[in-house]
């Protein structure tokens, strides 16, 4: 008789790791996404308004 995998679907408490990880995830995009949006001072430029001489 053939032994079948584990593949972990016996776990019903790795089905919330992957929905907390893709929420991170996501939560992750949209902080980079609105700081590129916003022009994040933390980027290392200087900022647009300050003199550069």
């Amino acid at each position: 008789m053939l032994t079948p995998l584990h593949i972990g679907i016996e776990h019903p408490t790795l089905g919330w790791l992957a929905i907390v990880a893709l929420l991170a995830f996501v939560a992750g995009l949209g902080v980079n996404l609105s700081r590129s949006v916003t022009g994040s001072a933390h980027d290392g430029t200087p900022a647009a308004d300050e003199d550069s001489e």
